[in-house]
This record gives C-alpha cells, sequence and structure tokens, in this order.
C-alpha cells in the first residue's frame, strides 16, 4: 500500500504552525502535537531513528547504495512506529511538523517515493528574531551544532566558546547561521520536483487561501470550504519585514552571513 505522507519541512519560526493547523481541519492526520508550537511531539530530536538520519543528513546524499539503504530502513522504521504510537490511519493523508525532522527529507522521499513535502521558507531576517532555544540555546550537543552550522565538530564562534556569554552575544547572528543552513538542506528537494512544493510564508500571510488552494492541490487533497473560512479569519500580516526595526549597522552583519541565500529566494536585490 502507498502512504500519502505530506509532512510540512521548515527552519523553525517560519510559520508552520499555521500551516499545520490548517492541514489538519482539512483532515490531514499530523499525530500528537504540543498544543502551543503545533509541533508533532513524535518528531523531536530525541526519536532515535530520526536523530541518526539527522546526525548523518549531510553525508547521506553521498554514501553508496548499501548505505542509503540502511538510512532508508530507519526512516521505514521511525514511519511505521509514527503511525502505531500515535494512532494514524495509513489508508489516510497523514504528515507531521517539526522543525528538526527537516534533515530527513532527502531519505524520506528516497524512502517512499509517494510522499509530497511542503517546504516552507520565511525571511531569513525576521525568522531570527524568534529565539529558537531548543537549538541555539544548547550547543553543547553536537546534533544542534550539525543543525546550526552544517558542522556538528565546531566548536567556538568568533573565536570564543559555545557557551551562554557567547550565545548571549551572537544570538542574532546564530539564528541566522540557523536559517541559512537549515534552509540550504532543505532546497535539496529541488532534487525531487514531483514530490516537493516551495511555499513562502509571506504569500501564506498575505494570500492564505490562494496558497493553500495550491498546497492542496498539489498533494491532491480536497480544500474544505471551512477551512477557507478558517484561514480568511486567522492569517495576519503584522510580522512580516520585523526585521527592519534593527540598526543598519547590526542588518549589514547579518547579511553578511544570510545575503547570498536571501537573494538567491529574492528577499533582497
Amino acid at each position: 500500500m502507498e502512504l500519502s505522507i505530506y509532512p510540512i519541512f521548515c527552519r523553525g519560526h517560519s510559520g508552520g504552525r499555521l500551516l499545520c493547523e490548517a492541514f489538519q481541519r482539512n483532515d490531514i492526520q499530523m499525530g500528537v502535537v504540543s498544543e502551543e508550537r503545533k509541533d508533532t511531539l513524535f518528531f523531536s530530536a530525541d526519536q532515535p531513528q530520526l536523530q541518526q538520519i539527522i546526525l548523518n543528513a549531510f553525508s547521506y546524499p553521498h554514501v553508496n547504495i548499501q548505505s542509503k539503504k540502511y538510512y532508508q530502513a530507519l526512516m521505514q522504521h521511525c514511519v511505521q512506529t509514527f503511525i502505531e504510537t500515535d494512532h494514524i490511519d495509513p489508508t489516510r493523508p497523514f504528515g507531521w511538523k517539526h522543525g528538526i525532522s527537516l534533515f530527513c527529507m532527502p531519505v524520506l522521499l528516497d524512502t517512499f517515493p509517494s510522499a509530497k513535502v511542503i517546504h516552507l521558507i520565511r525571511d531569513g531576517r525576521d525568522v531570527m528574531l524568534s529565539r529558537l532555544n531548543a537549538r541555539i540555546g544548547n550547543l553543547h550537543d553536537p546534533l544542534n551544532r550539525l543543525v546550526v552550522f552544517g558542522d556538528a565538530s565546531i566548536d567556538n564562534y568568533e573565536g570564543q566558546p559555545l557557551n551562554t556569554a557567547t550565545v548571549e552575544k551572537y544570538r542574532n547572528e546564530l539564528e541566522m547561521w540557523h536559517w541559512v543552513t537549515a534552509v540550504k538542506y532543505g532546497l535539496l528537494g529541488r532534487n525531487y520536483p514531483s514530490q516537493y512544493l516551495e511555499i513562502r510564508y509571506e504569500a501564506l500571510c498575505q494570500f492564505p487561501v490562494e496558497t493553500c488552494e495550491q498546497i492542496f492541490a498539489f498533494l491532491n487533497v480536497p480544500f474544505k470550504t471551512e477551512v477557507k473560512n478558517w484561514l480568511q479569519s486567522h492569517v495576519y500580516t503584522h510580522r512580516i519585514a520585523k526585521w527592519q526595526e534593527l540598526p543598519s549597522q547590526q542588518l549589514a552583519r547579518l547579511q553578511a552571513i544570510g545575503g547570498d541565500l536571501l537573494k538567491q529566494l529574492g528577499y533582497i536585490s
């Protein structure tokens, strides 16, 4: 039986909470989610198979077929355990939303050719203003260093150890590094055009119904009228371009980190 697996992948604080609730209201099963963030609890970094996949995320595209099959077996086990643990009906569409799980995207798409993913991208300058303590707050953890810098061996920033004082001093820069690392990794989905759809947070906020029409058409899931009505009354644009309030000197350092990707994505000219 082909599974209709439709996860939402994004760097944390990119608007996935809104999209997750739209999925749930539109009858896509998202498992047991946290009340505030709408994260699917099963897909946290503590899930052992997922953790192993993430720790090898950057090497996976380059390993041999035998090694790829090993990680794909882990992904199969992970999804099957999710189905059993969260009482998912595998005959109906289901997915999940958890920022850290973005780093399993290529493995998932290789493992399940019927899977389709939504990659939600938000302007990194706005993303960095939302503090992601689960990652930046604990850079002693190699997994967190990996998903922030793309390299688990990094143990300092600007020549200073990755302790609380360094994090506080360079918090915006570290958040921007994490945005660059996560979004660039997510763009690997472009290698799977029939299974991958990129959506901008800004479009979701400004044109919620039209954007979700595109999403649910891609997933081949009927778009319920009541969900359209709910979106129109629960989407706001006031969090777009909050970065403009930052001093220009600080922005210059941040755009030195994320400028190339911001330009590639059309956020700056």
